[in-house]
């Protein structure tokens, strides 16, 4: 067995210093552009044996997860309205409290900001999240896909396959969620 040294933060990074604004700032030059090339050195595996049911747990698995769906459309009750302010606030009940860290600096914009301004700012946090935890399910979505194409067992790629369509669903609903709930789409 063949051990390796853990990698660097800067072999990991591709850069010096994890918090190098320049180089974070440069990772994505165009805001604007929707797609996002990501260097993958897997292999995809085709197997010529179609056996199914040849590993019973995994087939077990994938027969209950077919039965198992839902549907994003028409299985959540999307006419719910949502307060953002009363649901998601990211501070307490006064917006205000708890923010000495975003004051404290005499040059900081926040330091003169009134309740509107933080409202605003909480409104904007949560969709700022709500948009990281797209970004993520997406991120889930192709992980899962590649495990799909990195499996040698048929039985595997079949139940995979139904973790790539449950994957999509997440990322369905955030950015339903983000749409329809009126929460401006963020980036990044």
């Amino acid at each position: 067995m063949t051990t390796t040294e853990p990698r660097t933060e800067q072999e990991i990074l591709d850069r010096e210093s994890m918090d190098d604004v320049d180089a974070i700032a440069a990772f994505n030059p165009d805001p604007d552009e929707v797609l996002h090339a990501v260097q993958d050195q897997a292999d995809a595996l085709f197997t010529w044996d179609y056996s199914k049911g040849s590993r019973p747990r995994l087939d077990k698995l994938y027969e209950k997860a077919k039965v198992s769906q839902w549907n994003a459309q028409t299985d959540l009750d999307w006419s719910i309205e949502v307060d953002p302010l009363q649901a998601f606030s990211i501070f307490t009940e006064s917006s205000n409290v708890g923010t000495g860290h975003w004051t404290e600096h005499p040059d900081s914009p926040a330091k003169n900001w009134g309740d509107k301004e933080w409202d605003q700012f909480s409104i904007e946090s949560f969709a700022w999240r709500l948009s990281q935890f797209k970004h993520g399910e997406q991120g889930a979505l192709l992980c899962t896909a590649k495990i799909v194409e990195t499996v040698p067992w048929i039985d595997a790629k079949y139940y995979a396959a139904t973790q790539v369509v449950d994957e999509a669903r997440h990322v369905e609903v955030f950015e339903k969620y983000i749409d329809e709930k009126n929460w401006c789409p963020v980036s990044g």
